[in-house]
């Protein structure tokens, strides 16, 4: 009896094996027409609940803050029952689409995917890979968002396939989950391939393109990242992890995923090493996002609403703390030499100086605005970057911990405390979250803190911020300073097109603006190529005839020509360090402070 009563159980949990693995969705993806940037997506749907099924696909993907449509690329769609029989559909909305499935019964959905929008790391095909961010490629039904699905993919034999999610085999992915899916991208093709442990952790790279990079050596480079992450928070929120890269002519910029990333670089960005500074940084940048927004993240955004925009405060702390740490971790890493890291703060703090938005919005502000496609002139003047803003918040934080807690927190010990207590992707942190962090680790009420420089404008002290560390502003003297108009440049066929003017600069007094075009000053032409020497030869307090097109109608102005408000500078160390900014810059680094 004990054995017919075993045999039964089996079969009952052989069943419910069966009914779990036909509960979820399963994809598959073919390349349609590889030079027309084509693939075939079709979708296996099992028993449904209701008689009309809704299918929908995210208006924008993850990581990046803006409405992309993406169901613009979406063509040819089908549905069929069971028997193969045509089933009538219609649209609701711009990226819904609903099936009358009167039987209830399983449902095949086909469809092309136009897939041309690699630099938005959306997705592309060509004959050589297939990249699929899956927001802008599989759509979700949205009964089954929370079950388990399987993606094939169908691609010629020589080409491999790689993902963050779990492959039981070759070009085979499964996951838990839509959310997981849209949040682990699928590299398909071919490329170079390294796979290697670290910090106990499974860790792969794969990268896609031809150029100068040295996959060992990049290897050996992220190791290093690891370990500064491990130092900070202790411990993983994955197992693996895939370092993903695109090469390619012109390519820039990356996404986070949850245990993955997609990092665009140029062909010959990897040397020299001044360059290469700049995939590592972004390398970093990504891998920190891992935890912060990946494992923690601030409410509004968790969980994910694929038909609108996801608004929060905080997203400065998404962007703008991540950024504070990718050269930080860097520096921390050995790969910076101090100098390296001097460079790059002394590059934020005079970028930050010379946005006229800083004035205008705070960083929460612009946060929640995020969302806004704003033009680069109203943005100069009207916003601040969630990223620059964010990092110098997030550094100007670290000092008040530091300095507060007499040295025995940092800004580390916040983003530890928002791992181990929010590290649940279904709810987010909330403002007051992190403020009774901060008061905690402070001893000391923050809330001044953060509606000074977080919720307000006021400036923050940069030259107290810097001699805290032990180090010191130190500006150029020399009389050859070019000249300042107020003038952000763009390239431009006819003169030097106008990006942006600055607010009250020479230029906006002079009635200058976004969009126009110098031709001429004082009757002699410039162009792009001449710009800099036009300006070298100017003098402060003099006014100079200046030609410009505005909407196609010529006009001249006079601009008269000033210092630069604020000037460009360099960080050093200051020339006697005490002890305890030796030690609090010990702290922050990882490094010794530089002899002067």
């Amino acid at each position: 009896m004990f054995i017919v009563f075993m045999f039964r159980v089996l079969l009952l949990l052989m069943w419910m094996g069966s009914v779990m693995a036909d509960d979820g969705v399963h994809y598959e993806f073919s390349v349609a027409n590889a030079a027309q940037h084509l693939g075939r997506v079709s979708m296996q749907i099992p028993l449904t609940a209701h008689k009309q099924l809704e299918l929908k696909l995210p208006v924008w993907r993850t990581g990046r803050y803006e409405v992309l449509d993406l169901s613009k690329n979406i063509t040819n769609f089908s549905a069929e029952d069971e028997q193969g029989q045509p089933l009538n559909w219609h649209k609701s909305d711009k990226n819904t689409w609903v099936i009358e499935n009167p039987t209830q019964g399983p449902v095949n959905i086909h469809y092309l995917v136009y897939a041309n929008m690699l630099r938005s790391r959306v997705a592309h095909i060509d004959d050589s890979h297939a990249f699929l961010d899956a927001s802008g490629v599989f759509m979700f039904v949205t009964d089954l968002r929370s079950s388990p699905l399987s993606v094939t993919m169908k691609v010629p034999d020589h080409w491999r396939s790689r993902s963050g999610m779990h492959s039981p085999s070759d070009h085979v992915f499964v996951a838990d989950n839509y959310d997981q899916l849209v949040d682990s991208p699928i590299e398909s093709g071919m490329h170079q391939f390294m796979a290697f442990q670290a910090a106990e952790r499974d860790f792969e790279i794969v990268i896609w393109g031809e150029g100068n990079v040295d996959i060992s050596d990049l290897k050996a480079k992220i190791e290093k990242i690891i370990q500064v992450a491990e130092d900070l928070w202790g411990d993983f929120p994955f197992q693996r992890y895939v370092f993903m890269y695109h090469v390619g002519a012109g390519l820039r910029g990356a996404t986070e995923h949850v245990n993955s990333t997609i990092i665009q670089s140029d062909r010959f960005q990897f040397k020299p090493l001044k360059n290469y500074f700049k995939v590592l940084a972004t390398t970093a940048h990504e891998f920190v996002h891992t935890w912060n927004v990946k494992s923690y993240r601030p409410a509004g955004i968790a969980p994910y609403d694929y038909d609108a925009e996801n608004y929060s405060a905080l997203f400065w702390m998404v962007e703008g703390s991540t950024s504070y740490y990718d050269d930080l971790f860097l520096l921390r890493a050995g790969i910076y030499s101090p100098k390296d890291y001097f460079k790059e703060l002394a590059d934020n703090i005079y970028n930050h100086l010379n946005k006229p938005g800083r004035e205008i919005s705070s960083v929460a502000m612009s946060s929640f605005d995020t969302w806004l496609d704003n033009d680069a002139h109203f943005n100069l003047n009207n916003q601040v970057s969630i990223y620059l803003e964010g990092a110098l918040k997030s550094w100007a934080l670290d000092r008040a911990i530091r300095e507060k807690s007499h040295r025995r927190y940092s800004y580390d010990d916040v983003q530890r405390a928002l791992f181990k207590q929010h590290s649940n992707m279904d709810v987010g942190y909330t403002e007051v979250d992190v403020q009774t962090i901060l008061n905690h680790l402070t001893d000391s009420d923050m809330r001044g803190f953060w509606r000074t420089y977080i919720s307000g404008t006021e400036a923050l002290d940069f030259d107290a911020l810097l001699a805290f560390y032990g180090l010191k502003r130190v500006f150029d003297d020399s009389d050859n300073k070019p000249v300042w108009l107020g003038i952000e440049t763009q390239a431009d066929e006819v003169g030097v097109g106008v990006r942006a003017v600055h607010r009250d600069s020479p230029a906006w007094e002079a009635g200058l603006t976004g969009g126009d075009v110098v031709v001429a000053i004082n009757g002699l032409r410039v162009h792009s190529d001449n710009w800099t020497d036009h300006l070298a030869m100017m003098s402060v307090g003099v006014a100079y005839e200046m030609s410009f097109f505005s909407g196609d109608q010529l006009k001249t102005v006079s601009v008269r020509a000033m210092n630069h408000p604020n000037p460009k500078f360099s960080i050093q160390p200051v020339d006697n360090p005490t002890r305890q900014q030796q030690k609090v810059f010990k702290d922050w680094t990882g490094q010794s402070l530089p002899e002067v």
